[in-house]
């Protein structure tokens, strides 16, 4: 059978499955092969020619990978998570303009606020379009459940939209985060068959619970679990009753969901990436977190509220053309977010970039600071709070 024969089959056989995502799976079962290199992507231009020939432009993907709802001047905004490679204009960036045309400039407060927004929804979209990506790290149950969520979040941002349905948008992102939560489950070595019986049904407090018993960075989305579970009181008070719910409700409801999925997502993959469940966080040594962003770790410390934090030298991040580096302090215990460098060409270049900024802060001690130099930032989010000092300077030469 020829390969356009067999995604014609296999088109017929996954009739139900959307028609951008049915493109992807039918992918996975004739290549079962996740690197993205020349190769596979040729087969993938190929599966989607055939689609978009078949079908027309419906088959064609706009590179949405999440939508974010968001509360600003007493009413529901949407904007659109994207695929840089597939469409570049930030969906912030629409959001922003509309908001400009529709009233007033953006105030400082809700350009922080989108800035957040915007920050947190990416990286959480991002882990669950990996996730989608990389099929071989769920089994049969996992990824049925991954499915699931996945349209329970696109239902829940969907409900409010269309019907102002709060309850329903509620029950949704419930339901998207318990089902990320029971893969975790799975991931841990729980049976399958055991969920949806005791403690392990709709209450995400008790999945909490079993998860730190198996291991102890699930207690990282503990007080998230928690916040959610509060707004969804219970399946029966869902189904049966009535409650009393805001928008701005059903939206924190959603970014909470949106978080614990995403949680679940990055772990899965970085277990598989580092082969243990968590990593050892050594001074002077290098490691790379989820998103790809490079550390050089420097120690612990205790913050001036007594509070440990983790401090994690940022090299060379990108932003709009500029190169960043941040020393960050983040709350710990946060080693679970990281697996460790080894490439000793990456070591390398890292260590002089690192070493070329030391010198540059000691001879700042005894000289006058440039103008701009540095920026102090605080940031608030649910990966924790981070201070970050940030000399910010021009790319280094090639």
């Amino acid at each position: 059978m020829t390969f356009f024969a067999e995604i014609e089959r296999l088109d017929q056989e996954f009739s139900a499955v959307p028609l951008f995502i049915r493109q992807l799976d039918i992918y996975n079962a004739l290549i079962c092969n996740e690197e993205r290199n020349d190769t596979t992507l040729g087969y993938l231009n190929k599966i989607s020619a055939w689609y978009q020939q078949r079908y027309g432009q419906a088959a064609a993907w706009d590179g949405v990978i999440g939508i974010q709802p968001i509360y600003l001047r007493g009413r529901l905004f949407v904007f659109q998570i994207r695929c840089p490679e597939v469409n570049p204009k930030s969906g912030i960036l629409d959001l922003r303009e509309r908001l400009e045309r529709e009233g007033p400039p953006v105030s400082p407060e809700e350009y922080r606020m989108l800035g957040v927004a915007q920050l947190e929804s990416s990286s959480d979209f991002a882990a669950l379009y990996n996730i989608e990506m990389r099929p071989s790290l769920f089994t049969k149950e996992q990824r049925a459940l991954s499915r699931r969520a996945w349209f329970n979040l696109k239902n829940a941002v969907t409900l409010l939209e269309s019907s102002y349905d709060i309850q329903g948008s509620i029950v949704d992102a419930h339901e998207a985060a318990e089902k990320f939560l029971k893969i975790a489950l799975i991931n841990e070595g729980q049976a399958y068959a055991s969920l949806g019986k005791g403690d392990l049904r709709h209450d995400l407090n008790n999945l909490i619970k079993v998860l730190v018993k198996k291991h102890s960075k699930y207690k990282f989305i503990k007080a998230v679990a928690r916040d959610l579970q509060q707004f969804f009181i219970s399946m029966t008070t869902q189904r049966y009753e009535s409650t009393n719910r805001s928008l701005p409700d059903a939206i924190e409801a959603f970014r909470l969901a949106r978080h614990c999925c995403s949680f679940v997502a990055q772990q899965i993959e970085l277990d598989s990436d580092r082969g243990a469940s968590d990593v050892t966080l050594r001074i002077g040594k290098y490691y790379q977190d989820y998103a790809g962003r490079q550390y050089r770790f420097c120690g612990f410390e205790n913050n001036a509220n007594r509070n440990l934090v983790c401090k994690m030298f940022l090299l060379e991040a990108s932003d709009e053309g500029q190169t960043i580096d941040a020393l960050i302090n983040q709350k710990a215990p946060c080693s679970f977010h990281y697996k460790e460098i080894k490439d000793q060409s990456t070591i390398s270049r890292l260590e002089r970039r690192y070493l070329s900024l030391r010198q540059r802060a000691n001879s700042e001690k005894v000289a006058p600071r440039p103008v701009g130099v540095s920026i102090e930032q605080v940031h608030e989010s649910l990966d924790g709070i981070f201070s970050i000092r940030i000399p910010i300077g021009k790319a280094p030469q090639k």
